[in-house]
């Protein structure tokens, strides 16, 4: 006698089941669907990277281009400084993309260079930089430079060059005495990474306290 409990499990399945794994096809759909969640989680990662590296080298040149102009202007401030009143020392080159100035920035009442302060601020197309001259010895000042421009300005807002035509640089003695205001405008430009540059601009006017007194 035959015990019907003591069957295989297989004996007791349907007919026509059958246990089955993933088809090729939903295997090649299930690979190509992965592959484009991939691809755009790999294009937003991209450009988050893009992203930060691009704000962070564009904060570091808007930090060197501030420090490096703000020196430049206390120097240019200072044209003319002399604790001895009567004797005239101001600014002994004006251009558009050069600036020599002097002063007794030391106050040692002293009149022959070096104890007069003459220092010099160019642009180097040819090297993109500003170079920056002091009592005859150049060094470089700010890399990456696109552009430099100074521009002078007299008591009445005028813009001696552009408004005025006065040649540049300005020659005249006469002239250069009636410069009150300089603005200086510097652009920089870095590398982003992938070819990518990042370019920022800084502009500031300097009143020249010690001209005009």
């Amino acid at each position: 006698m035959t015990n019907r409990f003591s069957r295989s499990a297989d004996a007791t399945r349907a007919p026509g089941y059958w246990v089955q794994g993933f088809t090729l096809v939903e295997m090649l759909v299930g690979l190509a669907v992965s592959s484009i969640v991939m691809a755009v989680l790999f294009g937003v990662y991209a450009g988050l990277v893009r992203s930060y590296t691009t704000q962070n080298v564009a904060a570091e040149v808007q930090q060197a281009v501030r420090a490096g102009i703000d020196y430049m202007a206390e120097d240019i401030m200072m044209a003319g400084f002399n604790p001895r009143a009567g004797s005239f020392i101001a600014i002994e080159e004006a251009g558009s993309t050069r600036i020599r100035v002097r002063s007794d920035r030391n106050t040692d009442l002293q009149d022959s260079s070096p104890d007069f302060g003459d220092i010099a601020y160019e642009y180097n197309a040819g090297a993109n930089r500003v170079d920056q001259t002091e009592e005859g010895n150049t060094q470089p000042y700010i890399d990456n430079v696109t552009d430099l421009t100074f521009t002078f300005f007299n008591a009445a807002g005028e813009d001696l060059i552009n408004d005025l035509g006065k040649p540049d640089p300005i020659t005249s003695d006469i002239d250069r005495a009636d410069i009150r205001t300089i603005e200086i405008s510097i652009t920089v430009q870095e590398p982003a990474g992938r070819g990518r540059m990042v370019n920022r601009r800084y502009s500031t006017r300097v009143w020249c306290r010690n001209l005009g007194l």
